[in-house]
């Protein structure tokens, strides 16, 4: 617009300086503006006799078509040259310095021929790609990079000075460039971080006529070695929001970072020699418009066809509105000067422009093209004063993340194959960033292609010119231009800091009357923008690297340069629930498994090599054939198995399980190799493993530093035992420390750990049954006491220790109750209990013999033959007692005519007796009561040689049984004779008398389980049985009964031998006690007298037993030779009360005899009998 300029020519309208000054603003379309550097620095370098000097040619102020014509020498020899980016006085080149060494930022250096080399400054974006401008490179075709494919060498070094070295360090440029003892050219030395590259890509747009580095001004390059360890930076791939308002002292409000490699120097001197140094500023982001709209605010230009929207950064001069501004300053972009004020130059091309402020995150917004080197003539380069702009990433997001070679991929649910192509889908890049709906920054991508030159949408920021005390400005939002009566402010948000004065001859202008308003040409009317929202994406792909492609196999590929074929690289992560099958070979460059049930088998045919490293988060990993991992493999939490190979540097877990083996389950035997060195914390779990004289074991063959805890498992079919040895660790080189500890195997077998300098051994060790039991139980102290002493045999009773040393302690405890032999106090019991039932069927009989009368023949009432059938389980009764029997069935008095001697009678009695005792005293037996019930029959003959005295013989047998608790039995049989008499004196007093002798067999059953084992164990005894008793009554007979008391000594005994139980496994031998009793009996009875045919009787009686019964009985298991160990017997009472009613029905020739008898107050044993006898005198 011509009137512009006559504007900005009135303000400068003075002497010779504002001549010039107006001649240059006028030829600034097309000799101010320069690419900041790019391939554009062209460093050449002459070999000299003198070595590397530097060189530099300022003499254009444009280039066109990406290479800056500044020309630099390397002198190697010479000193470090002190003073890229240009910052605001009063720093300096050196304040300007990047403290930290490596930040992601890199220069770019390529390879020009002739020792020359074209520097820019990049991005790294991946482990892989670097984002830079595309006027770096493409003054030749993309597919001329490449050195290690026969193409151009281009690389790019990431450490602050790109050639500091320390002591005896090659120059890693010069080590790149040209080799040094014919190695290291186009190498990657990652030592010194620098990346050589193999391929590159930029913008075909770049290319077109008249463009050079204004619009589509992009390019991505594929580094050939990942750079692992380095910083990636994140991209934000939205526009930036239109701010609420423009002010005077940060303008947009935007705070963003400078980073390069490029031209350094301050405010006032301009761009001096670039020093491969990296250096940072800060600044206000100006404004996102065009070349087109600036030019045609600054210089009344017509548009020149660039209408791509830029972001614009000025170099604001601190010292605005003092004498001591720079003249040159006309706040280009409506801002103030930052603390850290900074501008691009020559060899800044394709740096970062980073929001650092806007959000938690820094982000990069656009890549340096360009800028004004100077709108004054004898203004220094790059100054106080020139502007430089930025492509947006937001216009060409989807051409970076096509040709970005780097894939992140996952995935799908289900078990698949690794070559499945539909098992992969591609996933968010990391680094890719938007703005959400609620100005959020959101992991994510644009749901509408970039924008290019098309979309002019979303303009914001103040283009200015202050001269003297008037300001002239536009809005790019609105395309209205404001003209104020006072200087822009410098100073907090005021407008006004004061009057500049303009030096070298540039006059102070001031502009007449009110501020006025005035819209600028039509071409930068935001009127119907075109927006990229209303371009659509097509469908995602592997090729164009949007999220959710699929039908790809991930596997690295170089690509092809020649042909233009970009390198493709795979970032892998197993989240997704499934396995993934691995029977080939793949290289990745990075592998995740994070997922709980995502799991990873490699086959023993597949191979996965990982570039940069592996990281487990959680999930399973199985590695039957081969994992190579150039960096560390780092397992968080989750599984590791197989029996293949793991090689990496380290090999780090943190909380992750350990189990060699084939399937990755308990159970299986395998040797699982490390090839590096190995470090497992304190978390971990190594699974081991083992069988016969085999087991699971770590093959490390670097060094290993050992924790975590060792958990051992026998194999299906195997019983780990005492005294096994594995060896589970070899390492090549030394172990520094050692497992934790070593989880018991059960409450007796522990592993039992040895470290030595590259190995670790483990046994099976027992510990004492004793330190798992209930001390309070006699039982569980036995048995543990038991086991203890029998360890150095316990191949002799394998069938319990393989069993009970896999228990724990409860079960242990539970088991060894259960072993009781509670059959030992059934046993007293039962023979306590056939002693008593004849002695008082012999009691009544003495009773009753000395009240009746002689008679002649054999009366029987009831069913005494029936009952002695029934005992003998049902046989016949032969001859005249089965006819007797047959009588007894109608219930009447059955006479035997036999004739027999007077003084004589026979009888025949029997019963039925059951009761309780208690049990031996066990945690399983509180409540409990061992049962028994059983018969007797009893058969005698008489005689009596005068009233008041009888002689008897007798013959008997008993057979009782007892259900003990736990399934456990008790069977015994008495058969004994006996002698008996009674007399009675002439003062009235009765003594009476027997003596029994017999055998008591006994037999016990007892079933036991000990693990899974079960044992019928079996005893058998027959032992001599006697019992005596002396007793003395004195009847005393009223008018209606007789009553007598009496008092005796009854003395019981059965001869019990030490038995051996069979059936193996628990068996016991077992030392029995003898059991005798004496017992003290004083009592009352009371009687109808004899005269009558029906004669009641009832009696009670107290009993002392004057012997303390054994308490305790030894035992050991059958053949040990450690010695008894004790267990309890029932309790014993001494002193209980028994009672008893009966009925005789006496006739001259018989009597018929029935009773009850019970004990009363006792409570160890209680046992209640029936009896019925039938006698006839003869």
């Amino acid at each position: 617009m011509t009137n512009r300029n006559a504007r900005l020519q009135k303000a400068i309208s003075s002497g010779v300086a504002a001549t010039a000054l107006a001649v240059a603003l006028a030829a600034a379309p097309a000799a101010a503006i320069e690419a900041n550097a790019s391939a554009a620095s062209d460093v050449r370098n002459a070999l000299v006799s003198d070595g590397l000097a530097p060189h530099f040619d300022l003499t254009s102020s444009i280039t066109t078509g990406g290479l800056d014509l500044q020309t630099v020498r390397l002198d190697i020899d010479a000193a470090q040259l002190d003073p890229q980016i240009l910052i605001a006085n009063p720093n300096t080149p050196i304040t300007a310095r990047d403290p930290v060494n490596i930040t992601g930022i890199a220069q770019m250096v390529v390879d020009n021929g002739n020792g020359g080399v074209g520097l820019c400054t990049g991005s790294l974006i991946n482990p892989r790609t670097i984002l830079f401008a595309a006027h770096c490179v493409n003054s030749r075709a993309a597919t001329a990079y490449g050195a290690n494919s026969g193409g151009v060498g281009i690389a790019f070094g990431f450490e602050t000075n790109t050639r500091a070295n320390a002591p005896g360090e090659v120059d890693e440029l010069v080590r790149w460039l040209l080799g040094t003892n014919g190695q290291g050219r186009f190498q990657t030395n990652t030592a010194q971080a620098l990346y050589n590259v193999n391929a590159v890509a930029y913008h075909p747009r770049s290319v077109e006529p008249g463009n050079g580095f204004r619009y589509a001004d992009v390019a991505v390059a594929s580094l050939d070695t990942p750079a692992v360890g380095i910083p990636t930076w994140s991209l934000l791939l939205s526009q930036l929001p239109q701010p609420s308002a423009i002010t005077a002292a940060s303008g947009t409000g935007y705070h963003v970072n400078l980073a390069g490699y490029g031209g350094n120097g301050t405010g006032t001197s301009g761009t001096l020699p670039i020093d491969f140094r990296r250096r940072t500023a800060e600044n206000w982001l100006g404004a996102l418009t065009s070349l087109d709209d600036f030019t045609s605010f600054l210089f009344g230009a017509a548009p020149a066809g660039l209408p791509q929207n830029l972001y614009w950064i000025d170099f604001d001069d601190p010292r605005r509105g003092t004498a001591a501004a720079s003249p040159f300053d006309f706040n280009a972009f409506r801002d103030n000067a930052l603390p850290r004020e900074g501008n691009t130059a020559g060899g800044d091309s394709g740096g970062p422009l980073i929001l650092d402020r806007t959000f938690a995150r820094e982000v990069i917004i656009g890549v340096l093209s360009g800028g004004y080197t100077r709108f004054f003539n004898g203004q220094p380069a790059n100054s106080f004063g020139t502007a430089s702009f930025y492509q947006p990433l937001y216009l060409y997001w989807d051409w970076i993340a096509e040709n970005n070679p780097y894939r992140y991929v996952t995935a799908a649910a289900g078990n698949r194959n690794w070559t499945d192509p539909t098992h992969w889908i591609t996933s968010q890049d990391p680094n890719y960033f938007i703005i959400g709906p609620n100005g959020q920054l959101i992991n994510g991508t644009p749901t509408s292609a970039g924008g290019t030159t098309v979309d002019i949408s979303g303009k914001f920021g103040q283009a200015c010119f202050q001269s003297g005390g008037s300001s002239e400005c536009v809005d790019f939002s609105n395309g209205r231009t404001t003209v104020e009566q006072k200087p822009i402010g410098t100073d907090g948000i005021g407008d006004n800091a004061g009057t500049a004065n303009l030096t070298s001859g540039i006059g102070e202008a001031v502009i007449e009357g009110a501020a006025a308003s005035a819209q600028i040409s039509a071409q930068i009317s935001p009127s119907d923008p075109v927006s990229s929202a209303s371009i659509p994406l097509p469908p995602a792909t592997i090729a164009n690297g949007l999220p959710g492609a699929t039908n790809f196999v991930p596997n690295n590929s170089a690509g092809n340069r020649a042909t233009g074929v970009l390198p493709r690289y795979f970032d892998v992560t197993l989240a997704a629930a499934g396995t993934t099958t691995l029977d080939t070979a793949v290289t990745i460059d990075r592998f995740r498994l994070n997922g709980v049930s995502a799991a990873l088998n490699i086959t023993s045919t597949g191979s996965l090599t990982s570039l940069i490293d592996v990281t487990q988060t959680i999930g399973s990993m199985q590695i039957n054939g081969r994992l190579t991992s150039v960096g560390d493999y780092f397992l968080m939490a989750g599984g590791l198995s197989g029996t293949g190979t793991l090689r990496a540097p380290f090999f780090t877990s943190v909380a992750g399980t350990i189990s060699p083996g084939a399937t990755g389950n308990a159970g299986t035997i395998g040797t699982l190799t490390i090839d590096g060195n190995a470090i497992l914390s304190s978390a971990t779990q190594y699974l081991v493993d083992v069988g016969a004289g085999v087991s699971d074991r770590l093959a490390i063959t670097g060094s290993a530093s050992l924790g975590g805890r060792v958990i051992v498992s026998p194999v299906a079919g195997y019983t780990i035992k005492n005294g096994d040895t594995y060896r589970i660790v070899t390492t090549g080189g030394t172990i520094s420390a050692g497992f934790n500890s070593a989880a018991p195997i059960s409450a007796i077998l522990t592993p039992v750990l040895t470290t030595s300098a590259n190995a670790v051994d483990m046994r099976i060790t027992a510990g004492q049954y004793r330190n798992v039991i209930d001390p309070f139980s006699l039982v569980q102290r036995s048995y543990a006491g038991i086991l203890d002493s029998n360890r150095s045999a316990e191949r002799n009773f394998a069938d319990v220790y393989l069993r009970t040393d896999l228990m724990s302690a409860s079960q242990i405890q539970s088991t060894f109750e259960a072993l009781a032999p509670f059959t030992e106090s059934a046993r007293l019991s039962l023979g306590e209990a056939v002693l008593s039932s004849t002695s008082r069927f012999h009691r009544t009989r003495l009773q009753s013999s000395l009240s009746g009368d002689a008679g002649g023949t054999i009366a029987m009432i009831g069913q005494p033959l029936n009952l002695a059938a029934t005992a003998t389980s049902g046989v016949a009764l032969p001859g005249a007692l089965a006819a007797a029997s047959a009588g007894q069935d109608s219930q009447e008095t059955v006479m035997d005519s036999t004739s027999l001697n007077s003084d004589f009678a026979i009888y025949l009695g029997g019963g039925y007796l059951n009761g309780k005792s208690s049990p031996m005293p066990t945690a399983l037996t509180p409540n409990r009561d061992d049962k028994f019930d059983g018969f007797f029959v009893v058969a005698g003959l008489e005689y009596l040689p005068r009233d008041g005295v009888v002689l008897g013989i007798s013959g008997g047998y008993s057979d009782v049984d007892s259900s003990v608790v736990r399934g456990q039995a008790v069977a015994g049989e008495l058969i004994e004779g006996s002698v008996y008499g009674a007399v009675t004196t002439k003062s009235g007093l009765v003594f009476d008398g027997r003596v029994s002798a017999g055998t008591f067999k006994v037999d016990t059953a007892r079933t036991v389980v000990v693990g899974a084992g079960l044992f019928n164990l079996a005893s058998s005894d027959d032992s001599l049985a006697i019992t005596a008793e002396l007793g003395m009554s004195a009847p005393i007979v009223t008018e209606a009964m007789v009553i007598t008391p009496r008092v005796a000594a009854q003395y019981q005994y059965i001869g019990f031998d030490d038995v051996r139980e069979t059936g193996g496994g628990p068996a016991l031998d077992i030392d029995r006690n003898k059991f005798d009793s004496l017992q003290i009996r004083t009592g009352i009875s009371a009687s109808a007298k004899k005269t009558a045919v029906f004669r009641p009787y009832i009696y009670a009686d107290f009993v002392y037993d004057a012997m303390d019964g054994d308490a305790f009985f030894g035992a050991n298991f059958a053949g040990s030779t450690t010695g008894r160990f004790p267990f309890a017997y029932r309790s014993d009472d001494n002193s209980w009360g028994e009672a008893g009613v009966g009925l005789t029905i006496a006739q001259p020739t018989f009597e018929f005899t029935a009773s009850i008898d019970t004990t009363v107050g006792r409570q160890d044993f209680q046992a209640q009998q029936y009896s019925l006898s039938a006698l006839v005198r003869f």
